[in-house]
């Protein structure tokens, strides 16, 4: 199968105007989907059904927002290649209708105690021990994304205010968020015990590469390893990254913090966005 071809014209196909890090996400769906139709040994476009796209969809172990989002790019990404003649349908014969569970899109919540257990039982003595400790603990009480925890610069720590002053890669929103006395002296021992001696403007080193980390998804897997070891009941709650920062806010709220407040912690542009994540 020519996936560089589909690829290809499927980006060339994209209003302007979208956002890069919107393109990339659409351009993972359409690999991984052509990735799929691969191992499944089929070698052009014209030759599968739609049978072969649904099968792809259930495969997928996403909540219910993310698979909506996998229909909505195939739908165009079908619309496209039926232009170009290279499908025998369009995207609209393929999924006419697409819809979201809403109650999928609660997040998920843990509680200050919970939260507390999983820091303790961080093993600070194995190898990366604080520098994960100092990162799980940087989204639990800053929260933090992923990407704005993993790609951490030198510049954006403000050690006599303790804050930490940086434009959050999602969003392109400049974000003010204090830190505790914890996770300041977490992080110097880090910086002069632990972290690997290599130029970089990054924070959070790779030991594995002695570079700078090449994906935010590593963080979801830290903290889902320790959640797992921490021995905390799962209950059906998911247990990445983004749990911790939906813990913090939630927690928040709880303690009457206004909304607004927790906007400018989370780095949403409206608090309108704040409100539909606090969905409890």
């Amino acid at each position: 199968m020519n996936s560089a071809k589909y690829i290809e014209i499927f980006k060339n196909g994209q209003k302007e105007g979208i956002r890069d890090v919107t393109v990339k996400r659409k351009l993972q769906t359409v690999r991984k989907f052509l990735s799929y139709l691969e191992d499944a040994q089929t070698d052009d476009l014209q030759n599968i059904d739609r049978k072969n796209v649904y099968e792809f969809v259930n495969s997928l172990d996403y909540r219910s927002q993310t698979i909506s989002g996998v229909q909505f790019t195939l739908r165009q990404f079908f619309n496209i290649m039926y232009e170009q003649r290279l499908s025998s349908f369009d995207g609209y014969q393929l999924f006419p209708m697409i819809t979201t569970d809403k109650r999928d899109s609660i997040l998920s919540y843990y509680s200050p105690e919970e939260i507390k257990i999983l820091v303790e039982s961080i093993d600070t003595a194995k190898k990366c021990g604080i520098r994960d400790k100092c990162m799980i603990l940087i989204a639990a009480e800053c929260g933090l994304r992923s990407s704005d925890i993993i790609w951490l610069r030198f510049d954006e720590i403000n050690w006599d205010k303790k804050l930490i002053s940086k434009t959050q890669h999602k969003t392109g929103i400049h974000v003010n968020v204090p830190f505790t006395e914890q996770v300041q002296f977490l992080l110097l021992d880090y910086l002069k015990n632990h972290r690997p001696d290599v130029r970089s403007e990054y924070i959070f080193i790779n030991t594995v590469t002695n570079s700078a980390f090449t994906s935010a998804k590593i963080l979801t897997q830290i903290v889902y390893k320790n959640f797992e070891k921490a021995g905390i009941e799962r209950r059906c709650r998911k247990r990445g990254a983004h749990t911790l920062r939906h813990s913090l806010a939630t927690t928040m709220l709880a303690n009457n913090t206004p909304v607004p407040v927790i906007t400018g912690v989370l780095g949403h542009a409206s608090s309108r966005t704040t409100q539909k994540y606090l969905s409890i």
